[in-house]
């Protein structure tokens, strides 16, 4: 192997013994293996790939390709029947860590148990067990016992671990679409420290925007076999073209996600009027971020609505949401700027736009003890799913503020102080605009606005056709 490549494997292969009935079994362990009572089941068949130092490999197939079953080879869960690998370095596999907790141990303890399992010293973890206590966000449940957990909880505990064990090759199978959405933007933004790290990252998985945003390769399996190895793109193609030969009705095109969303019943059909400004009894304490609250500033309200003056976090393509947000400032600060900012699940940036990008009005200085009110409005032309959103308040000098024009960005960015920065501060769930509807409004995240002109040239005459 050179050095570059962490992971060689050369015609892997797994089959496993099918048995009628449990009868059958013992009458073959009765023979000695003379004569056969069963079939054999071929998971996979002839696997060879490399994966390189640093590199990020998706898997994905259908359901019963054999995507688990190639992870559970290459982290020695199982034995191959045919074939071989060989790995470089230490091998971190979410799966073994999830599925072999104690059930009657806690959470704390199952973390120290299991790191010592996997080679670590003992005071390694407990260095670390204030930040994985943090991430893993369990609260109290993170000193009971684990069979009082649900599976989510055992992932987020698995996860949480991991994010602070060293590795050199890290193996993740289909569990990013555990807990809520705060939690897996968490885990994404640990997977690109990994990745700058150098670590080497197998995921399977069935959400291809995943796929598209992270992998450098992907292979594609069916039926136990490798059907394409190479580039993302054509093996998605693939992968979606498999799906149609099996009868399901999905476009090449498709942005299939995890939080894509088609059941329109948790909208509210409640209307109302639309508010200048909520009353204080609209605000709920309770619903504010944890963390919203600096030497600087604080984020003292937050409330969403839509067109009817309802106050929700779901809305339909194309509708526009209002964001009423206020601060208490804590201190005498110049002009104020507000930045608003919408990402995916997978932390890609949809759309952050600040005040002073939106032509706002802005004082030109704030005193210590003033509340600070913001009203967006924001017309949410984007795809369905779940989307996440940060506030932050920054403010700059007026004689900056005066000179904006003659500014670069850089000059502008080093000038301007952080006064609170949220993330998240909430999230906003996008629904279909149409339900059961022919076709999406747009394909891809954001749908841009523009124009076509069709032109029809029929017998030697020009017809156009203007959109």
């Amino acid at each position: 192997m050179s050095d570059d490549i962490v992971l060689k494997v050369e015609n892997l292969g797994k089959f496993f013994k099918i048995y009628r009935n449990p009868r059958a079994r013992i009458r073959e362990w009765l023979t000695l293996g003379k004569r056969s009572y069963h079939k054999d089941f071929w998971a996979l068949k002839d696997i060879s790939f490399d994966v390189h130092k640093g590199g990020f490999l998706g898997i994905i197939g259908p359901n019963g390709a054999g995507k688990s079953t190639l992870l559970k080879l290459i982290t020695g869960v199982l034995e191959p029947s045919t074939g071989s690998f060989a790995a470089k370095g230490k091998v971190l596999s979410l799966l073994e860590l999830s599925g072999g907790m104690e059930g009657e141990a806690s959470g704390r303890d199952n973390i120290i148990r299991s790191a010592q399992l996997l080679g670590f010293p003992d005071d390694y973890v407990q260095e670390r067990m204030d930040q994985i206590e943090e991430f893993a966000e369990l609260g109290e449940f993170f000193d009971r016992e684990i069979r009082t957990y649900s599976s989510g909880m055992r992932i987020r505990l698995a996860f949480s671990m991991f994010a602070f064990l060293e590795c050199d090759i890290l193996v993740l199978d289909e569990i990013l679409s555990v807990g809520d959405i705060f939690f897996r933007q968490k885990c994404y933004a640990r997977l690109e420290d990994l990745i700058k790290q150098n670590v080497t990252i197998i995921l399977v998985t069935h959400s291809i925007a995943l796929v598209r945003q992270y992998c450098q390769e992907v292979i594609v399996l069916e039926q136990g076999e490798m059907v394409y190895s190479g580039e993302p793109g054509e093996g998605i193609k693939k992968y979606f073209s498999i799906r149609q030969n099996q009868g399901i009705k999905i476009k090449v095109t498709s942005t299939y996600d995890e939080d894509f969303v088609s059941d329109l019943d948790t909208l509210s059909d409640t209307t109302g009027n639309t508010l200048q400004w909520p009353g204080i009894e609209e605000f709920k304490k309770e619903s504010l971020p944890k963390e919203s609250s600096t030497m600087s500033a604080e984020l003292v309200q937050l409330a969403l609505y839509n067109d009817d003056g309802v106050q929700t976090n779901i809305f339909r393509q194309g509708e526009v949401v209002y964001l009423y947000y206020a601060y208490r400032i804590k201190k005498n600060i110049g002009v104020p700027i507000s930045m608003f900012s919408l990402f995916s699940a997978t932390n890609l940036i949809i759309h952050g736009k600040n005040s002073i990008q939106l032509n706002a009005d802005h004082p030109k200085a704030v005193n210590a003890g003033d509340i600070l009110r913001f009203k967006q409005s924001i017309k949410l032309d984007v795809s369905p799913r779940n989307y996440i959103f940060d506030l932050e308040l920054s403010a700059i000098s007026p004689k900056d503020f005066e000179e904006l024009d003659s500014l670069t960005r850089l000059d502008f960015k080093e000038r301007l102080a952080s006064l609170v920065s949220i993330k998240p501060a909430g999230n906003i769930l996008v629904v279909p605009k149409n339900a059961g509807g022919a076709m999406n409004l747009h394909a891809g995240f954001c749908n841009l606005k523009g124009s076509m002109n069709i032109q029809l040239i029929s017998k030697g005459q020009e017809l156009t056709f203007d959109s």
